[in-house]
């Protein structure tokens, strides 16, 4: 006789991973029975204490002409933007050689459409879903000798892409915004970017489906198919019945895919952000990207965040370095006028977050092949609060076997599960 095996519970569609991407997606799919299994607590993770920025204007891949060249100028300074932790793991080495292989025209034009198409999507539904907004849009600021010109060059791309801008010259930018300093020279205003806090917008989203049924601290321990679905084991024992699994785990995405043998090109990459009151008369108005310093501000109420760095680590590496957080800081006050650093570092709420990055710069979006049932929603990099409702729409439609564009589709998993 067989083993008999005890179901605890059965859903619709489970999703695994509790974030942004997790908590949209469960917002668009109302009409069915959904679970979510987080393996920590969603309020500590990535999805809260980023930088908060809606970036329509990044539809570019990661991957991309320059920055093979952009990494390596960083990894030669100590507090460049780009980094390797110590705690590398074993896939770094493939996961690089598949990124510098994806640095090409072509690898922009396969996916910058799909990807531009989630993100103005995902831009509506964040400001029809009644989250704060910012009301004034973001600012790229530029401090360099060639600050004009890498303006006017980002405005022409901008352009290009049907992204409206508008170049802002040093004396307007420093009269309508107070909280810079004159080091900087040329701004562009991105027209169709804002910002928002993000912890706000998870909330949000995670009321939007009063049924979704959310279980903390779960992880997932195997997957076997199972009568009309999939049967999930979880480290407290439960076991749960599925007839979809969405993988919505962030960095540990390829964890989870490795247990459906699956294997995501898939890496972590540690940001760190400090949020500080904001201080008369330097009170910052815009979300700002500093080009130069590859920083990120987002006025937050009467706070400031600011974030920064791509660190490749493990998906476990949530460490702190103080150093980090001080080069962060002091970047900042470069271009912004904010007050001496505070000895007790504490003062500044210092943060860490784990970015999933792809192996080619765009994000796993669709149906896993031969695993009905099955759909990836993971590798968004830099911009998963921006792509977080555009991801869910698409995954939505897919899971209702609605119409999807060839340019979404060539954001699916297929292309890199043969």
């Amino acid at each position: 006789m067989g083993t008999k095996i005890h179901v605890s519970a059965s859903t619709n569609t489970l999703i695994i991973g509790g974030g942004i991407i997790g908590v949209s997606i469960a917002s668009m799919l109302t009409d069915r029975d959904v679970m979510i299994l987080d393996s920590g607590e969603p309020r500590f993770g990535t999805s809260i204490g980023n930088a908060g920025h809606v970036v329509v204007s990044h539809a570019q891949p990661f991957a991309a002409p320059g920055m093979i060249a952009m990494g390596a100028k960083s990894l030669l300074h100590a507090d460049g933007a780009f980094a390797f932790s110590a705690h590398l793991p074993l896939q770094t080495a493939s996961w690089i050689a598949s990124f510098m292989r994806s640095c090409t025209k072509g690898n922009v034009e396969k996916f910058t459409p799909g990807i531009l198409s989630l993100l103005r999507t995902s831009a509506e539904l964040i400001h029809s879903s009644g989250v704060t907004t910012t009301s004034t849009p973001t600012w790229e600021v530029f401090t360099s000798q060639k600050a004009t010109e890498q303006a006017q060059v980002e405005a022409e791309h901008l352009s290009h892409l049907g992204i409206s801008s508008l170049l802002i010259n040093r004396s307007e930018a420093l009269e309508q915004e107070p909280s810079l300093t004159p080091r900087v020279k040329a701004v562009v205003e991105l027209g169709e970017d804002f910002g928002l806090d993000p912890r706000e917008l998870w909330q949000r989203l995670r009321a939007a489906n009063p049924d979704l049924v959310f279980h903390s601290n779960e992880l997932v321990t195997a997957i076997a198919p199972s009568k009309g679905g999939y049967l999930l084991t979880t480290t407290s024992g439960m076991q749960i019945t599925a007839e979809n699994i969405v993988i919505a785990a962030g960095s540990w995405s390829r964890e989870v895919g490795k247990l459906l043998g699956i294997k995501i090109p898939l890496i972590a990459a540690k940001g760190y952000s400090v949020t500080v009151p904001m201080h008369k008369g330097t009170n910052s108005l815009h979300p700002m990207i500093f080009a130069d310093e590859k920083t990120a501000t987002d006025p937050l109420g009467d706070h400031l965040r600011m974030s920064a760095r791509f660190e490749l680590t493990h998906p476990n590496d949530r460490s702190i370095k103080e150093k980090r957080v001080r080069q962060l800081y002091e970047r900042a006050a470069t271009v912004l006028n904010l007050p001496l650093i505070p000895k007790d570092l504490a003062e500044l709420s210092p943060w860490t977050g784990l970015r999933p990055a792809s192996a080619d710069g765009a994000p796993y979006i669709g149906p896993v092949p031969d695993l009905p049932g099955v759909y990836l929603a993971t590798g968004h990099g830099l911009i998963g609060t921006a792509l977080s409702l555009g991801t869910a729409d698409l995954i939505s439609r897919y899971i209702g076997h609605r119409p999807v564009t060839p340019a979404e589709l060539a954001l699916s998993p297929r292309r890199f599960i043969h």
